[in-house]
């Protein structure tokens, strides 16, 4: 076993340290007597939920039994058993000048390259290059920014390292200035003063200039990892600490192998420093506890780069026959958009076998992009995936290890053996993609290991991940005890994390009160979005939404037929029973048809009724709205061509009444207070004692048999709120002797006359 796998594994012992119960965990989650099949542990996969059964229906009576609720570890008890290790600097520290910044200390790291045997790239850390006001403004308005956006829907483009989305804003705009012009009043000064004539002079560039600036956040149920990897389209780049390190678990790391466990070291960027490197550093950021943002900016090395979005800086290493400037160069041409250049320099770099070119080779290959006119090869794609694989590229043999766990109808030969053995390298690579899909394969064949890698890949945020923890904590399967506010917290974190199915079971809790405030408008942006982005049940609430118009959405019973039947088409079962419904429902005429605004003019000059009336018709929350003018804002959020919100508010979580204590609890509460006051008896003069006894006594026999004397606080109960008493929601979970119930359960739905709020389709 090697020392990244070993960090996630159960102790000699066979148990993990201050989880009761974990030394005896069985080595498959059948019971005795009891043969799992594949095919029973697969419904974990995602499938449809029929109303009324169980999460797997068979297989969750075969996998999970009532015995050792609570033996599995947390996702924060494994991050906690990763170390974070700090680079240590060798070479003495130095007093540079960072413009007109003197007497600066400045360290110098180096770090290997990961496919280039006996080089090193560097990186440098300069101390307290930002004054305190500095950072302090870029954080406050920064955070601004970025908040002002995700809470708009927006911030959540793909990441190009891995897809996901990256919860960042781009400072700059087209015109190459900053769009926030406070913050540019601040950092175009540093800019032009410190932090351009210091990358020049470091980097030996007369002629470098600005290409980007982005600010980034990690906050927990949003990003928290970014793999490994390098910036192949920037000469140089800036990262700004705006944080201590005391104030978080992990940060900005440099990694000089695939050996994540044993060679990543985090770089100690503190409040005011920066950190600058070239595209040659292999480079991530993990956040394991707290929250950190940080200032990046991205350089090139001339305007004229900038202007074309061009890496010139690579040819001439190209030609001279490095497969690393070979790759980078073939990138910039396909950014470009000359392909045939790309697709030379891409096929140069696999002649040497770098891994990262065969992996793009191979992605090429396996579905042609835009442009490309390259034809689809399955078996070409392959064998570039194994080449890079057997060289140890993480990401190649996560990949490809995945493709033949699950195996692809036409292409890909299912062969678990190997695809797990390629998992398990790609998962010591700390690639969250191979930890979750080893995870599911393990739990399919009856492994109780597989719940571990999922928590594994979920403690780095991925949302598939996310979304098969939250419906094991829901369901209570593999021994995990039933918990509504973890699941309520991985469900929102798959969601926000771009999950449809996430969302679509978000916008269940939501619209029915589960765990959190009813919110009926968010529930069905939630539900638009789900089924925007194909997932079934997704498709099917929202239709169900515009059947009956939750939300304030307008009723349109043809468009809700139309949802209903894409859901139908992919398999759903509650959708193939409800079509009818829908059908009756669309031969009835439509309610009128409403003329929408189509441009901001248009919604000032409406009134202040109409304005109202428009923002509930659409399921706008216009609550914290004062004046006219904020009701055309919100408003205009809707017109055409304008991104729609769907998280515009936190979910809240409900207040939950304590949970009772037994009778057997409180007599045992009731003799420890007994004891208690016998010893202070005890230690009191007799005349104290005969006093306190004539206090007492009246007081005493005022309480009522089984009870505790004095116990108000523990036997009271809050006055519930209107959300509250009707959501039906189980006592708040991690209290003592506490198991939540199981979350609800959607029924059939009756005719359109009688349908209720707590029908939506809830999908696992």
């Amino acid at each position: 076993m090697s020392a990244y796998a070993a960090a996630y594994a159960p102790p000699p012992g066979g148990g993990y340290p201050g989880v009761p119960g974990s030394s005896s965990l069985p080595k498959s989650y059948a019971p005795p007597g009891t043969v799992p099949t594949a095919g029973d542990a697969g419904m974990m996969g995602g499938g449809p939920y029929v109303p009324g059964a169980s999460l797997g229906a068979k297989g969750s009576s075969d996998f999970s039994y009532a015995g050792g609720l609570g033996s599995w570890p947390s996702a924060e008890q494994l991050v906690a058993s990763v170390p974070v290790r700090p680079y240590e600097f060798k070479l003495p520290p130095q007093q540079v000048a960072m413009g007109n910044r003197a007497g600066l200390e400045e360290l110098r790291g180096l770090v290997p390259k990961p496919f280039a045997v006996g080089e090193d790239a560097e990186f440098f850390l300069t101390r307290g290059a930002l004054t305190e006001t500095e950072v302090a403004h870029t954080l406050a308005k920064g955070l601004k920014a970025l908040s002002e956006l995700i809470s708009l829907g927006a911030a959540r483009e793909p990441d190009a390292t891995d897809g996901k989305p990256r919860f960042a804003v781009d400072l700059l705009g087209d015109d190459g200035c900053f769009s926030d012009k406070e913050l540019g009043d601040v950092l175009q000064p540093l800019l032009d003063h410190a932090l351009l004539p210091y990358v020049r002079q470091r980097f030996s560039c007369s002629g470098a200039a600005l290409a980007s600036a982005r600010f980034r956040r990690f906050v927990p149920e949003e990003r928290r990892f970014v793999a490994p990897h390098h910036e192949h389209g920037a000469f140089a780049v800036l990262t700004v600490g705006l944080q201590d390190p005391q104030a978080l678990t992990g940060g900005l790391f440099v990694q000089g192998s695939g050996r994540a466990f044993l060679d990543r070291r985090f770089v100690p960027l503190g409040r005011g420093d920066v950190c600058a490197f070239q595209h040659d550093l292999h480079h991530g950021v993990e956040v394991q506890e707290g929250s950190r943002s940080e200032l990046l900016f991205f350089f090139k090395d001339s305007v004229q780069s900038v202007s074309k979005g061009t890496s010139p800086w690579y040819m001439q290493l190209a030609e001279a026959g490095d497969a690393s400037a070979q790759y980078g160069l073939a990138l910039s041409m396909f950014h470009e958009g000359d392909y045939a250049s790309a697709q030379s320099w891409l096929d140069k770099a696999c002649s040497q076998d770098h891994p990262e070119a065969l992996y793009t080779q191979a992605d090429w290959v396996w579905e042609p992009p835009a442009g490309v006119t390259t034809q689809a090869d399955t078996a070409r794609a392959l064998q570039l995936l194994r080449r890079a694989a057997e060289l140890g590229h993480g990401r190649s043999q996560s990949r490809l290890g995945g493709l033949m766990t699950q195996g692809v109808k036409g292409r890909v030969q299912q062969d678990n053996w190997e695809g797990k053995r390629l998992l398990r390298l790609a998962f010591e690579q700390d690639d969250p993609d191979a930890a979750f899909h080893l995870g599911q394969t393990l739990l399919q064949e009856g492994d109780r290991d597989g719940a571990t890698k999922l928590l594994a890949a979920c403690a780095k945020g991925h949302p598939r991940a996310c979304f098969q923890v939250a419906e094991m904590y829901r369901e209570g399967q593999y021994q995990f005890a039933k918990d509504q506010t973890k699941s309520i917290r991985y469900t929102k974190w798959a969601a926000h994390m771009g999950d449809p199915q996430a969302m679509s079971n978000l916008g269940h809790l939501i619209i029915n009160g589960m765990g959190v405030i009813r919110d009926d408008a968010k529930a069905v942006r939630l539900f638009r979005h789900s089924a925007r982005l194909g997932a079934a049940e997704g498709q099917l609430n929202y239709g169900l939404a515009l059947l009956r118009g939750n939300g304030g959405v307008r009723v349109d019973y043809q468009e809700a037929l139309e949802w209903a039947q894409k859901s139908a088409a992919q398999g759903h079962s509650l959708a193939h029973q409800q079509l009818p419904m829908f059908f009756n429902a669309s031969k009835n005429p439509n309610p009128p048809a409403r003329s929408k605004p189509t441009s901001r003019e248009e919604l000032a000059r409406l009134s202040l009724r109409e304005l109202r009336e428009l923002l509930k018709s659409e399921g706008i929350d216009f609550s914290d709205c004062v004046e006219k003018s904020d009701l055309v804002a919100r408003a205009a959020l809707r017109l055409p061509g304008v991104a729609e919100p769907w998280d515009a508010a936190p979910e809240h979580t409900l207040l939950l009444e304590p949970p009772k204590k037994t009778r057997a609890e409180l007599l045992k509460q009731r003799q420890h207070q007994q004891q208690q006051q016998q010893q202070q008896q005890q230690t009191t003069s007799p005349s104290s004692q005969e006093s306190a006894a004539t206090a007492t006594a009246p007081a005493a026999n005022l309480q009522p048999e089984g009870f505790p004397p004095t116990a108000p606080a523990q036997g009271s109960r809050p006055v519930a709120t209107p959300a509250a008493s009707g959501s039906g929601c189980p006592p708040t979970a991690g209290a003592a002797g506490n198991v939540p119930a199981p979350a609800q359960t959607s029924k059939p739905m009756p005719p359109v006359t009688t349908l209720k709020d707590d029908e939506f389709e809830f999908i696992d």
